[in-house]
Order: structure tokens, then sequence, then C-alpha cells
């Protein structure tokens, strides 16, 4: 009898634990959604024929994230937004892969996304000290970012990442021409394909 009443106490007790065992080995699969926010500042110089130019440029992006979450570590899926820099903005779409790399409560992350940037607008007017007009055309675009993810609830996590990106793109400026009026303050006449870099922190909702 008391074989029988152990035996029943076992299996109690095993039942009372299933769920939470499952609850804390769940599998997180589905389609997710994320919104991103994120600053960056320009990084390096640009050399140009007849003189060199800092990367002045500030980056403030916002982004929308659709994708499928496979399983409690990855995720990946599209990522579109807008990029703001000082005098051009840029409409990227991106696919984003992003790494869980722990499942407690708070864990580091990393994500990578690679795409297209379309141009959305530019001024013509070169800027004032540099006489340089940045990003004038669409080209390929690049991001990496580490960070942490904090859970907030069930299905809902805030990420805090550094990141890394990168635009390809042209800088228009003006090289002097012998015996014509200088008007670099204005126009331009010449140039070059870039590669801009930026370092920056994002800050993403996940939900």
């Amino acid at each position: 009898m008391k074989k029988i009443l152990f035996a029943a106490l076992c299996l109690c007790l095993a039942i009372t634990n299933l769920p939470a065992q499952r609850a804390y080995h769940q599998v997180e699969r589905g389609f997710v959604y994320m919104t991103s926010v994120g600053y960056a500042t320009g990084l390096g110089n640009i050399e140009l024929p007849n003189k060199t130019v800092r990367n002045k440029n500030f980056n403030i992006s916002v982004n929308q994230f659709l994708g499928y979450q496979f399983n409690n570590y990855f995720f990946m899926g599209l990522t579109a937004g807008f990029d703001f820099w000082r005098h051009t903005a840029f409409i990227p779409i991106c696919l984003s892969l992003n790494v869980n790399m722990m499942e407690t409560r708070i864990a580091p992350i990393f994500y990578l996304n690679g795409g297209y940037a379309f141009k959305w607008y530019v001024s013509s007017k070169p800027e004032v000290m540099d006489r340089v007009v940045h990003g004038t055309c669409a080209g390929p675009t690049g991001e990496a970012g580490l960070g942490i993810r904090i859970s907030i609830r069930d299905k809902v996590t805030m990420q805090i990442a550094a990141c890394y990106k990168n635009q390809y793109s042209d800088i228009r400026y003006t090289i002097p021409v012998e015996g014509e009026p200088d008007n670099s303050a204005y126009t331009t006449n010449s140039v070059q394909k870039v590669l801009y870099h930026f370092a920056g922190v994002r800050l993403s909702l996940k939900y």
C-alpha cells in the first residue's frame, strides 16, 4: 500500500511539474515583428583628387522588421525603413538575420542586415565648408550589431545594440577649371564612388 501511495505521489508531482518544464523550455516559433530606431555618426575621411573630406554625416534610422522565428535562437526576415542623413535620405530594404545567444531573460544578441538602399531625396547644393554633396545615389547597404536582449513579457522583448553601418553611394565635388569662375559653393562638376562608414546604437522592440 505504501508503495502504491508513493508511486501515486510521484506521478502527481511529475504531472504538476510538467507544465512548468514545458513553459521553461517552450520553443518560440512563428511570425515576429520588430520596430527599431537608431543613431550613428560618420567615421573616417574621404580622399578626393584635390582634397580630403571628413565624413561628418550622421545617420538617423527608423526600420520595421517582418520575419519568422525558427526556434529560441534564430529568426530572419525583411526589414525596411528610412535612413536620414544631414542633407539626404535613403530607403533601405534588407535581409535581416538575428541570433539570440542564450535563453535567459537578459541575453546577448547579434544581428546582420544586408540589402539595397534607394534614394528618397538629396540636396543639390554643396555643403558650406567642404563644398561637396554626400550620398547622391542609391546603392548597397549593410549593418551589423552586437548587444543584449531583455524579455519584458511573453513574446515581447527589447534589444539594445551597438552597431556598424555602411552605405555605398556617390560624393559630388568640384575640381577647379583654369580660366573659369569658382562656382563650387553652388554646383559640382565631378563625382566619385564612396563607401560611407558609421558607428552608433540601435534600440528595438520585438513582438
